[in-house]
């Protein structure tokens, strides 16, 4: 069966099946996918920390940097979701939402749903969400897939985490399972992290108990043009309800391409905590775990080796740029599929003995303070975590003008931005820089500031709360006959 068809079929069941009971969801052998999994003993999720302090009106511990630095231009496409009212349909009795009503609760359980919870910048936001949402919002998450290394941070921390063991094609038991995970938690609101877990999750609203749905896209995984399947499906089954959320305006112009009503997509870019300036001692730490000293110009990324980040352009680009300069290196954290080709390419272009590859690192920021240059070289972002990193760590950026990357990297002002696969390109604007150590750390302060002000985690948890609550209430208030 098609996606659009099940929708459609799931709609109309929904009108005289009833939802499964909690005496029947609460054991997770009853559920109908008997894949799924929980890698955590609590029956409920534990209480969720504490926001954390970074704020995002004072650039407070930026004195380092001298106090000449100028607020910069909000990011372009940032718009506001407070105000933005959820198109959620209630239809009466066992339509759409609750068939029986509830007093809006006083604290909230949000299950997030996503691919999984392997190395990568999505999975990490998600971890930061859990951890951060403020007293009284609970968590539970439920990955499609495998649970993936980062699932015992979660765990460890009481967070339930549950795995489907998705098989291959289109699954609607998953919907399923994961309305039924919904009921057994008690769940105000799903948040779906990418497009996969989006579905299932609408499947889930339709056919379990109504809980609210929150929707983000965060990137694509190629450049490649919109596609017609989902230019047919989705205007289809956004009607359903929730709220949608793009990371980057450049992301919602691309799902706006593929079908979604430019009104129903609200912008809440990615969130990091800054943390304090970086001292002297942060970056002879970082240069001693790297095994390189003062002498050397490091320039550095951080990033899954995969072809998206398109490092191959990097290494090119290095290689052009270091020439006969034997201070300079290549810094490369991560691991993934393109470790052993980027190897090859940088022993092909004679800068084998430049270019560090550290592999995976969870603690991969430590490294930042020891680079002179941050540098991305990707085919396509949503927002990047590590860029708005580099940012906090004060550190001009090199980067391709793709996705969001041109809302966080202000051009001239906190880096320099370039073409795609334009090694020759990112070369040049690496030796821009590196003649200019006063140009260095001016692009390095303002981009600090520019993080303190428009990408902290403090604005972005707000900005999902707001929908959360709003998705709760609509989630818990009577139905009307229409």
């Amino acid at each position: 069966m098609s996606q659009t068809r099940f929708l459609l079929a799931a709609a109309v069941a929904k009108l005289r099946l009833e939802p499964p009971s909690h005496a029947s969801a609460r054991t997770p052998a009853n559920l109908r996918y008997q894949r799924t999994r929980s890698l955590s003993g609590s029956k409920h999720p534990a209480m969720a920390q504490a926001t954390g302090s970074d704020s995002m009106d004072t650039p407070a511990g930026h004195e380092g940097c001298g106090s000449d630095a100028k607020p910069l231009s909000p990011p372009a496409g940032a718009f506001s979701v407070v105000a933005r009212q959820s198109w959620s349909p209630r239809w009466h009795g066992n339509g759409f939402g609750r068939g029986d009503s509830k007093p809006m609760p006083d604290s909230l359980r949000i299950m997030q749903v996503v691919l999984s919870l392997a190395p990568g910048g999505t999975e990490r936001l998600v971890i930061e969400i859990c951890r951060r949402l403020a007293p009284g919002v609970e968590s539970v998450v439920c990955c499609l897939d495998a649970a993936g290394e980062w699932a015992n941070e979660l765990t460890s921390l009481g967070i339930p985490v549950h795995a489907l063991g998705r098989a291959p094609g289109f699954h609607p038991s998953l919907g399923r399972a994961i309305a039924r995970l919904a009921d057994r938690y008690h769940v105000d609101a799903l948040h779906c992290h990418h497009y996969s877990p989006y579905v299932y999750g609408l499947v889930a609203t339709l056919l379990g108990r109504g809980p609210g749905l929150v929707f983000t896209e965060h990137g694509r995984l190629s450049d490649q043009a919109p596609s017609r399947k989902r230019r047919r499906i989705n205007p289809l089954i956004e009607r359903f309800g929730g709220e949608i959320f793009a990371v980057s305006g450049d992301l919602k112009r691309h799902m706006v391409a593929e079908g979604f009503s430019d009104a129903r997509i609200s912008v809440v870019h990615n969130g990091i905590d800054v943390g304090p300036p970086v001292q002297p001692e942060d970056r002879a730490r970082a240069r001693r775990e790297l095994a390189l000293d003062r002498s050397h110009f490091v320039v550095g990324s951080v990033g899954r080796l995969d072809s998206v980040k398109d490092f191959g352009s990097l290494i090119d680009a290095f290689a052009f740029a270091s020439g006969t300069r034997p201070n300079w290196r290549l810094v490369l954290v991560g691991g993934g599929p393109e470790e052993e080709a980027l190897r090859h390419a940088a022993r092909a272009r004679g800068v084998e003995r430049k270019v560090v590859f550290t592999r995976f690192r969870a603690d991969a920021r430590r490294l930042l303070p020891g680079l002179d240059l941050f540098a991305s070289s990707s085919i396509h972002e949503g927002l990047s975590l590590t860029i708005l990193e580099a940012m906090a760590c004060e550190l001009p950026v090199v980067a391709t003008r793709v996705g969001g990357t041109p809302e966080a990297v202000a051009d001239a002002q906190t880096g320099l931005l370039v073409p795609p696969r334009a090694p020759q390109a990112l070369a040049d604007a690496l030796l821009a820089l590196a003649a200019s150590p006063e140009r260095r750390r001016a692009m390095g302060c303002a981009g600090r500031l520019r993080a303190i002000q428009h990408f902290t985690i403090d604005r972005m948890l707000d900005s999902y709360l707001t929908a959360y609550r709003r998705q709760a209430r609509v989630s818990a208030v009577p139905a009307v006959a229409v």
